[in-house]
C-alpha cells in the first residue's frame, strides 16, 4: 500500500513539475497563412478574448525593413494563456503577415524558436477565389519545403539557420478559419466520421499533407472562427494535448 501511495505522489510530482515548466516555458506556437485569413484576429482573440471587430484591409499586417539588415523586421512572440474548462495552458506565437514578401519570416520564426505547433490557416476564399487558392497553395507548399528542408531558406539569421537543423515540428495543422460561413452539413458530417481530409477546402493541400506523412509528422485538420470564438480554445487545447 505504501508503494502505491509513494507511486501515486511521484506520477502527481512529475505532472506537477511538468505544469510548472509550461509556466515558465510556454508551448511555442506558429501561425501562418495567407493574407487576410485570420491570424491577427485570432492573435487579438487569444489575447483577450471575446467576439472580434472585422480589421479592414488597409490594416492588414505589416513589417517594418531593418535599416541595416534591409530585410524585414520580425515581431516578436507574445505569451498568452489558453483557457478550456478547466484547463489553461501558456503559448506564445507571433503575429506575422501573409504577404508573400514576408514568407521567409514564418521560416525565421519557425526555426528560431523551434515551434512545436505549426498552423497553416485558409479559409473558405480556396473554393471561391482562384487568386486567393493559388497564394494559398504556393504559401503552404513554400513552408512545408523549407520545414522538410527541400529547398533553402534565404535571408535567415544565424540563429534560425543553427536550429534549423535538426528542426521538426512535434505537429502540424491546417486549421480551417471563418466556419461561420462555411460550414454546412456535409463539413459536420465529415468531421462527424473523421474524415476531415475529405472536405473541399483540404483537397488543394493534399499534396504537403504526403509529403508530412512521409517526413514522419503528424498533420491535422481543424475548422474555427476565430472572430467569434468559435471552436478556437477547444481545437487549440486539443492540439497542445497531442503533442
Amino acid at each position: 500500500m505504501s508503494a502505491l501511495v509513494a507511486g501515486h505522489l511521484f506520477v502527481g510530482s512529475i505532472g506537477l513539475a511538468h505544469q510548472v515548466y509550461r509556466v515558465l516555458r510556454p508551448y511555442r506556437v506558429g501561425i501562418y497563412g495567407p493574407s487576410l485569413t485570420g491570424k491577427t484576429t485570432l492573435d487579438q482573440y487569444l489575447t483577450v478574448p471575446g467576439d472580434i471587430d472585422p480589421i479592414p484591409f488597409e490594416f492588414r499586417t505589416t513589417h517594418p525593413i531593418d535599416s541595416i539588415s534591409k530585410q524585414y523586421k520580425i515581431p516578436k512572440a507574445q505569451r498568452k494563456l489558453l483557457r478550456w474548462k478547466k484547463d489553461k495552458k501558456a503559448i506564445s506565437n507571433a503575429d506575422i503577415g501573409g504577404q508573400p514578401q514576408f514568407r521567409n519570416l514564418w521560416i525565421e520564426d519557425m526555426f528560431s524558436r523551434k515551434v512545436e505547433l505549426v498552423i497553416y490557416m485558409i479559409d473558405h476564399r480556396v473554393l471561391s477565389h482562384p487568386q486567393f487558392a493559388m497564394d494559398a497553395v504556393a504559401g503552404f507548399e513554400y513552408l512545408v519545403e523549407r520545414m522538410l528542408r527541400e529547398k533553402k531558406a534565404e535571408g535567415l539569421t544565424r540563429k534560425a539557420k543553427k536550429k534549423s537543423k535538426k528542426y521538426r515540428p512535434k505537429l502540424f495543422c491546417i486549421l480551417l478559419n471563418k466556419m461561420d460561413i462555411w460550414w454546412d452539413e456535409r463539413a459536420d458530417i465529415l468531421w462527424q466520421l473523421n474524415l476531415k481530409r475529405e472536405h473541399p477546402l483540404v483537397y488543394p493541400f493534399r499534396n504537403g499533407l504526403r509529403k508530412m506523412r512521409k517526413a514522419g509528422i503528424r498533420a491535422e485538420i481543424e475548422a474555427i472562427s476565430a472572430q467569434h470564438g468559435l471552436n478556437v480554445e477547444r481545437v487549440l487545447t486539443n492540439l497542445i494535448d497531442s503533442l
